[in-house]
């Protein structure tokens, strides 16, 4: 029986006396491509940072492929976690190292521990990450060093990377808050083709409501932690809007 590329079920966390997460449940599939959106302090990261094993929430449970991660330990939570891709506002890449090499970063925890350490990965992995980098649009630039390209350009070798490392699911945490409007709809444009053609299921939080339609199949909202919109992005509506940020888009400001 297959899994859902990934399930959150009841998943529930508070940091000391305050409620970040309310049972929030609800699945990806493979290849579908869910944003979240909520305003600051709703529980998107809380909620990405349980998905990934670093926090063990209170209640409930989030399963990536079936395997929960913060009950693993060991090799069994490092090979878990290879299942998930992970990419942030800031591109984590190694700046002085090309982009090529950046790529094959991805592949590092697959090689045998001394390749890893001597960064010595066989000509096959390379050639995997040059692949890569032509998949997102960036082969062109496979010499150039990261701090050379521009912020949408190292959003997509950051895309490439999690390519590499042959991920079931992305979690990308406001991949564009930093970038301008055309390289924010480029870089969403290449998560959208990857979720479609490679079939990594693909879950990104986004402040810009409004680039929602046309990137994303479905859009959930999160709004003091809890779940309060799950729905096809074709049927997101204004009231839809309110009920997540608790304001009423159609009202005019109040008289002084």
């Amino acid at each position: 029986m297959s899994h859902p590329a990934l399930r959150v079920a009841g998943l529930a966390h508070r940091y000391g006396t305050t409620t970040v997460l309310r049972d929030v449940s609800f699945e990806v599939d493979p290849g579908e491509v869910v944003a979240v959106i909520g305003p600051s302090g709703a529980g998107k990261t809380t909620m990405f940072r349980c998905v990934t094993g670093l926090v063990a929430p209170e209640r409930g449970r989030a399963l990536v492929a079936g395997n929960d991660l913060s009950a693993l330990r060991g090799g069994e939570l490092a090979r878990a976690r290879r299942q998930v891709g992970l990419i942030f506002q800031q591109y984590n890449l190694v700046r002085r190292l090309s982009a090529l090499d950046n790529v094959v970063l991805g592949r590092l925890v697959h090689l045998p521990w001394w390749r890893a350490l001597l960064r010595l990965p066989p000509t096959e992995v390379r050639d995997l990450a040059g692949a890569c980098l032509q998949r997102v649009g960036m082969a062109a630039h496979a010499g150039a060093r990261a701090d050379t390209l521009s912020g949408g350009q190292q959003q997509r070798v950051a895309i490439a990377r999690v390519l590499a490392q042959r991920s079931s699911l992305l979690l990308a945490d406001e991949p564009v808050a930093s970038l301008d409007p055309r390289s924010s709809a480029s870089v969403l444009a290449t998560l959208r083709a990857v979720a479609s053609e490679e079939g990594i299921a693909v879950v990104c939080s986004l402040h810009q409501v409004d680039l929602v339609a046309g990137f994303a199949d479905r859009v959930i909202g999160l709004r003091d932690g809890a779940l309060v919109l799950d729905v096809p992005v074709a049927d997101l509506t204004d009231d839809h809007r309110a009920d997540v940020y608790g304001v009423d888009l159609e009202a005019s400001p109040s008289e002084p």
